[in-house]
């Protein structure tokens, strides 16, 4: 067999391995909790954000957990197993699935803006005023309109100077409480909630990447099973050359003792067998690469490597059902839509396009100025003078109340405009790159169903190209025993005959590993 042609042949190319378990985190808060409902994303360049319900994203198809496959000693080795394998044991995957793990630690990170928060303080002075002063109270920012509440609890005995009365207490102490209540910015929305909202998003961002992850990686793991498949049917090829020239050696050696043959004929054959020997070496090699690349794909139970043993090849791989692939433009058409409904890529562009409204809607709500207003007691408790508005500075109020206003207007509003501004751009973006990419999404469901239909015409014409090569073999084979043609004029239709049948074979694995990539394409995970 020329060299040449079979390394055409056997040479494949390795897929690239680029990467569910659910969150253990468990935050104290609910899921959407302290957040108003979502936004519709505003169709650009609309002055206003359309506060209408954004539609939830489909859930991503998650498969079932799977245990890691029980290889069989002996027997064909299943695309299916390989898939299970990945699906359990690939590390790439199971980093990618971190991803969860991150988002949700991130998640609680932001809800933790709503923790109650406890702040203390204590003085002892001396001297002239001296005085004991003790101070504390809690702090709970609350998402209902961005209210913030507090109370507390301090004391302070001693003497005081007149601008420093009202820090004297009863003895036992004054109890207060408060309220803020925004009236303008913050009140729709705030930092706080924003920053929770899109911690959320971000949780659920982690779905559609694991499933592209997996999509990569199945695609991945059939290729290069298909290749080692097809490299070791054309080892078989190649035993099969070595076979007939061992044969005719043999028969070509007792022919010499007898004299039938010259020994020039017997030369040439060696010369052949030699060749077919190296062919075989060849093609040993590449069943070994094709399966050092398959084992890191297929692993043990304990997600160590297994490297297929040869006993693991389907030996009837040339005969393998290829069903003639369905190209009519409706089914493409199907194909595209289906795959512009699950694909992960498009449930991202909805999540990310809800979380740049959000940011939208809080740099909005910042061109508002900050007017809020405020309430706050108090009661003292324990022993102090009768009076109950005190008729000097050094008395104490057993009541107080207070009541205000806060207004705060920076007048060009260039930060608040300056936030609008990049979020009105940032959404535009998303919505020209996401019409990329649903126009990058049809293009690969017809540039795979193409690849996956012209494959099979190629290999309809290889399998009627060796069935005529077979033919001729065996004319051929008559001829030579009758003398009428040399070794040499056999020896070319036999490599012809086994090219064909290896053509056959490459042929058949690429068209495993078009629909593999076809299956991608649309989004569909699994064998």
């Amino acid at each position: 067999m020329r060299r040449p042609r079979t390394a055409r042949l056997l040479a494949w190319g390795c897929a690239a391995a680029l990467g569910a378990s659910g969150c253990a985190t468990n935050s104290p808060l609910p899921q959407g909790a302290f957040v108003r409902d979502p936004l519709g994303p505003p169709q650009l360049p609309a002055a206003l954000v359309k506060r209408d319900g954004l539609p939830a994203p489909p859930e991503p198809e998650v498969l079932p957990p799977l245990k890691p496959p029980a290889l069989a000693e002996n027997g064909p080795l299943q695309l299916a197993e390989v898939l299970r394998s990945v699906e359990s044991s690939f590390p790439l995957l199971y980093a990618i699935q971190q991803e969860r793990e991150i988002a949700a630690g991130q998640r609680l990170s932001a809800e933790g803006a709503f923790d109650p928060t406890l702040r203390s303080r204590t003085t002892e002075q001396g001297g002239t005023f001296a005085s004991t002063r003790f101070d504390t109270f809690l702090e709970q920012a609350t998402p209902f309109g961005g209210i913030t509440t507090f109370a507390g609890y301090r004391v302070g005995v001693g003497n005081f100077p007149v601008y420093y009365g009202d820090r004297k207490t009863a003895e036992g102490g004054e109890f207060r409480a408060g309220v803020t209540v925004p009236l303008l910015q913050n009140r729709e929305t705030d930092p706080r909630r924003t920053r929770v909202r899109a911690a959320q998003i971000a949780e659920q961002l982690a779905d559609p990447a694991i499933r592209r992850a997996r999509l990569d990686y199945f695609r991945d793991a059939a290729t290069v099973y298909w290749q080692w498949q097809a490299a070791g049917g054309q080892y078989r090829v190649a035993q099969y050359l070595l076979k007939l020239a061992t044969d005719r050696q043999t028969l070509l050696d007792e022919q010499l003792k007898q004299g039938a043959v010259t020994e020039n004929v017997v030369v040439l054959n060696r010369r052949i067998l030699a060749g077919r020997r190296e062919t075989l070496l060849a093609t040993e090699r590449s069943v070994q690469e094709a399966a050092f690349r398959l084992s890191l794909y297929l692993r043990d139970a304990a997600g160590e490597p297994v490297v297929p043993k040869a006993e693991w090849l389907l030996p009837d791989v040339i005969d393998r059902t290829t069903p003639a692939p369905d190209a009519s433009p409706e089914a493409i058409a199907e194909a595209t839509a289906r795959a512009l409904e699950v694909r992960p890529e498009l449930v991202r562009f909805r999540l990310e396009k809800e979380r740049r409204a959000a940011e939208l809607q809080l740099a909005t709500n910042q061109l508002l100025p900050q007017l809020n207003v405020f309430a706050a007691g108090t009661q003292d408790v324990g022993k102090a003078k009768k009076s109950f508005t005190g008729t000097g500075v050094f008395d104490t109020d057993r009541q107080t109340g207070e009541i205000g206003a806060f207004l705060e207007v920076p007048l060009p509003f260039r930060n608040a405009r300056g936030l609008t501004a990049t979020a009105r751009a940032q959404l535009a973006q998303l919505l020209a790159q996401e019409k990329f990419q649903r126009d990058s999404i049809a293009a690969q469901v017809a540039d795979a169903t193409s690849a996956l239909t012209l494959t099979y015409q190629r290999l309809q014409q290889a399998r009627e190209e060796l069935k005529q090569a077979n033919r001729v073999l065996e004319q051929e084979s008559v001829r030579y025993r009758a003398g009428a043609i040399t070794l040499v004029e056999l020896n070319l239709q036999e490599i012809a005959a086994a090219e064909a049948r290896a053509k056959v074979v490459a042929l058949v694995g690429t068209y495993f590993a078009a629909e593999a990539a076809a299956r991608a394409a649309q989004g569909t995970d699994g064998p």
